[in-house]
């Protein structure tokens, strides 16, 4: 089957799971094809699923039966709101693939500047196996600073994007902020084995849980809420991201000794994690010490 027939496939079966029903308007409305071509989508998914789908006369459309079992698709929640958040994101607000759009608002969020030939040279020094001399502003430093950076990739912390890079200066990686970089200053070739980033190379299992002192109801709900199995949930991130991850949650070590309504949910691994994050970062940092003075630029 095709791509572009298998998309307008499952576009049948999402509006007949989540809407009941399927009319061919709806296949011509949002794929912006003839009738006879929105015709011949239903009967293909009238033969592949035919006990799933009937017509209507009385409504003059297709509907879903009631032993409809999806066959193309595993609908789920995430899906369905993912693609209801992207229609604020994309900014049109008129099609949706799955149905109907409900009364949504979804709350905006701060933009956070990234200049574009900046991010193109980023890419770019990636791409060539290049280092990059940036002009960078940190907030730990009153003024900006140059410095000499070899990058391997680009990361997102669900606030901002950072350039995971080699830094010749302080002679570590680090992840630098792209919006903090004010300009690019030079570059040069510069191949270099980032295998030995150990800490954006391996992952780790944070495993978290409802704080132990909560009442039965309300550690339930934090369970369901967080779609926890026994009464826990293991989220697998690269070692790199343990800091921001633990930030965005506000997850802390000793946190299950604050009051259960002020940390509903705590680390139940935290010095486990901690101690691997510690134990990679110092495996590269042994690695760079050993390196020969030529391999960095001043």
């Amino acid at each position: 089957m095709r791509w572009s027939t298998r998309k307008r496939i499952e576009f049948i079966e999402a509006n007949l799971y989540w809407e009941k029903k399927i009319s061919r308007k709806d296949l011509t409305d949002f794929f912006d094809i003839s009738i006879p071509q929105a015709t011949k989508d239903i009967k293909e998914y009238s033969e592949l699923a035919p006990e799933n789908i009937i017509y209507d006369a009385r409504a003059k459309q297709y509907v879903a039966t009631k032993d409809f079992v999806p066959k193309m698709l595993e609908p789920s929640s995430e899906g369905y709101l993912e693609r209801l958040k992207s229609l604020k994101l994309r900014g049109d607000g008129q099609k949706f693939f799955n149905g109907t759009i409900p009364p949504f608002y979804v709350m905006p969020n701060l933009s956070r500047f990234v200049d574009t030939e900046i991010l193109q040279r980023i890419l770019e020094a990636i791409r060539n196996t290049e280092a990059v001399k940036i002009n960078y502003q940190s907030m730990s430093s009153p003024q900006p600073s140059a410095r000499w950076i070899t990058p391997h990739s680009l990361a997102y912390d669900e606030s901002r994007w950072h350039v995971r890079s080699l830094c010749h200066i302080d002679r570590k990686y680090k992840d630098f902020n792209l919006g903090r970089i004010l300009s690019i200053l030079d570059s040069r070739e510069h191949i270099f084995d980032h295998s030995i980033d150990y800490k954006w190379h391996n992952e780790i299992e944070i495993t978290i849980a409802p704080h132990p002192l909560l009442d039965e109801g309300p550690k339930s709900l934090i369970e369901r809420d967080y779609c926890m199995d026994n009464g826990q949930v293991i989220v697998s991130i690269k070692a790199a991201f343990f800091y921001y991850y633990i930030k965005n949650f506000g997850l802390k070590a000793g946190h299950e000794n604050l009051p259960p309504k002020e940390q509903q949910i705590i680390l139940l691994n935290w010095e486990e994690t901690n101690t691997k994050v510690q134990m990679l970062k110092s495996m590269t940092m042994q690695k760079i010490q050993k390196l020969p003075e030529s391999s960095f630029i001043n």
